[in-house]
């Protein structure tokens, strides 16, 4: 009954907040964002000049900083564009390849090819970032820290750009954006129909189609796309503690994009994406790890919408939206002859609905203000029948929470000089009470040098998940994480704009994280409040642009992240990392390649139930990349990842790929 009524407040709001705002249509989540209009390496937030004048052509508004079309070059956040033209130079298949190196990001998967990935945002937790697509949340009520981990099941053929912002930014996007948000922006139909199929093979016999077809005037458009990934993979448990079993992994992914457009004043998207995925999983990270039984099998649903009424000649915008997704996760496992196989049937299922009603208005010249209501519905279920000798058969959560938020946000813009943020947000939960959060930035370039100075202060929390509410483990009575943190830093453009560099400085404060230890009666462990934890460092990069049709690129990241109680250093979280990569373009022909450093880093190994302290050594990877474009339709690629075929882990325990060589082809029309 609980779940009906609850399901029936949100139906009303929308259905009330339709009649009063916007013609009847179907929404979603968070305003969509804009598509960019041009493309460019990954840059940070702005292109280093207010007019944003100088020679590498970049997207030229976000919105993921704030809930206003903001054109870059006022963003005071520090803040990475990955664009299509990125992902396609790149090779990049999956948000997990196209995410790798960009500043303060820590990825981390484990094992083979579709396993669980984590996000770590500046040292922060998994669970402190907040994943979107299109501005509906992504990160699953079910998991254990409501993160998102299927970086590696999310393919991009429908992507357009990816935004990630770092910083606190839950007075935008409420709980889990503490440490920041990566939002996904989905392409957009434009101009005669078009499409393109593509073809790819190569290592650990891996195999991957896709096919997209668009088109989109002035009052429709359209955009689909189709993939099928399928590979034998190589040992999730790492082959050097004498694992042998290739864990194998199959996707299937399709997504469809609508826009009507009935008049100029008035746009309605309706978004669909459905990914199913069969991954072959080991009983654990180590020796022994094989288990040739045992599978996940994962459907995930994204549905939204959204519409845009403009009033008053454009100087009022309202934008009602609505969004729902749905994970269900089944484990299936039995009985074998390897050393940790064990039965079980097991499944996880999160559904998430929100509903956002916003008002943009333009006050006056330079000043925007950005208010609005929204109420979100999760639900979380576990069933699981595993028998692992704990007493914990039939376990079972069947649980919901609902939040109802309030916020607003004013962006001013002085003199195309200083640009400013200031918003607050109130967030009423279900599981634990009310939760204010607020954030202000502001951004100046100095006139003559055109030296951009930023800074940002804002607070953030993560709700308890349901897991960690309601699980066997949970408490009631958990409270919010909650985080506190500033940035500061600078970019300065030279020679015109050819070479540009940049320095933050970045300070975060974490408070009532949650934790989990182990107890000596049933169910054997817990959660609770008790963690504090700070995460500071610097993230510096440069780029160049010598000569037309050659680009370059360095970013570092120094990150000190520890635990406030013991001083220990938090987990899987380097000091150093670097990336360096450059790329060229000649005629049709275009090569590049890319150096991942990664420092070394604490781990644990979890042997027999106990923890034992392990270092993970430090590594290099280098990846080439070539293609060749035949004609205006027909392309041939090829890259070769980890060229020297080093040995590494990102979490202890799980293995890593090899020396790895992949070919394809694309063809348009």
């Amino acid at each position: 009954m609980n779940r009906i009524s609850s399901r029936g407040r949100v139906l009303s709001l929308v259905l009330v907040l339709g009649g009063i705002v916007s013609p009847p249509s179907f929404l979603w989540a968070d305003p969509l964002l804009p598509e960019s209009t041009g493309n460019s390496l990954t840059v940070e937030s702005q292109a280093n000049t207010p007019s944003a004048q100088f020679g590498v052509a970049m997207p030229e508004v976000v919105v993921s900083t704030n809930r206003l079309d903001t054109p870059l070059s006022q963003v005071a956040n520090s803040m990475s564009v990955i664009t299509a033209k990125d992902i396609e130079q790149k090779q990049a298949s999956t948000a997990l390849d196209a995410l790798q190196g960009v500043p303060g990001l820590t990825l981390l998967e484990n094992g083979a090819s579709g396993e669980n990935s984590s996000l770590f945002i500046r040292g922060a937790d998994a669970g402190h970032s907040l994943v979107l697509v299109d501005g509906i949340p992504m990160n699953n009520p079910i998991s254990t820290d409501r993160s998102f981990t299927d970086f590696d099941q999310y393919f991009l053929e429908d992507v357009s750009q990816i935004e990630v912002v770092r910083g606190p930014m839950s007075t935008v996007y409420g709980t889990n954006a503490t440490a920041g948000v990566v939002n996904i922006i989905t392409q957009r139909g434009d101009g005669p129909p078009k499409g393109s199929l593509l073809l790819e093979g190569g290592a650990y016999d891996t195999f991957r189609e896709s096919a997209t077809a668009s088109a989109g005037d002035k009052s429709v458009n359209y955009s689909l796309s189709a993939s099928r990934y399928e590979t034998d993979g190589f040992p999730s448990a790492d082959k050097a503690l004498g694992n042998t079993l290739n864990d194998s992994d199959e996707n299937t992914t399709a997504s469809f994009r609508l826009g009507i457009l009935p008049s100029s004043d008035l746009d309605n998207h309706v978004y669909v994406r459905y990914i199913q995925s069969r991954t072959n999983l080991p009983s654990q990270g180590g020796a022994n790890g094989d288990d040739p039984n045992y599978f996940v099998n994962e459907r995930q649903w994204v549905v939204g919408s959204q519409s845009n009424w403009k009033l008053l000649d454009g100087q009022w915008e309202q934008v009602l939206g609505m969004s729902y997704t749905n994970d269900l996760q089944v484990y299936t496992d039995d009985f074998s002859s390897y050393a940790n196989s064990h039965y079980e049937r097991g499944a996880l299922e999160g559904q998430s609905a929100q509903i956002n009603w916003q008002n943009n208005i333009n006050l006056w010249k330079g000043e925007t203000l950005a208010a609005g209501i929204q109420e979100q519905e999760e639900w979380g279920r576990e069933d699981d029948t595993a028998d692992f000798g704990y007493g914990l058969s039939d376990t079972l959560i069947d649980r919901t929470t609902t939040t109802g938020s309030y916020f607003i946000e004013s962006q001013t813009a002085l003199l195309d000089r200083l640009f400013a943020t200031l918003g607050g947000r109130l967030d009423a939960v279900s599981s634990f009470g009310s939760q204010y959060t607020y954030r202000g930035a502001v951004a100046y370039f100095v006139p003559g040098l055109e030296t951009k100075l930023k800074a940002t202060y804002g607070t953030g929390f993560t709700a308890p998940s349901i897991y960690q509410l309601y699980s066997p483990y949970g408490s009631a009575s958990l409270r919010a994480e909650t985080s506190e943190g500033w940035d500061a830093g600078f970019e300065q453009p030279f020679l015109g704009g050819a070479i540009k560099a940049g320095a933050t400085y970045f300070h975060n404060d974490y408070t009532n994280l949650i934790d989990y230890e182990n107890t000596a009666t049933p169910p054997y462990g817990e959660y609770f409040n008790i963690g504090k934890a700070r995460t500071e460092g610097w993230e510096t990069f440069a780029s160049a642009k010598p000569i037309t049709d050659l680009e370059i690129r360095a970013d570092y990241t120094y990150t000190w992240a520890f635990d406030e109680q013991t001083g220990n250093a938090l987990l899987r979280r380097p000091q150093n990392q670097a990336d360096f990569s450059a790329s060229y373009q000649w005629r049709g022909a275009h090569i590049g390649f890319n150096i991942l450093y990664v420092g070394d880093r604490p781990d644990e190994a979890f042997l027999n139930y106990t923890s034992t302290p392990v270092t993970l050594p430090s590594y290099t990877l280098v990846n080439l990349m070539a293609a060749y474009d035949i004609n205006a339709n027909l392309k041939l690629f090829g890259r070769v990842d980890n060229l020297f075929n080093t040995v590494y882990e990102e979490v202890y325990g799980y293995g890593t790929p090899g020396i790895s060589a992949y070919a394809g082809t694309k063809v348009s029309f």
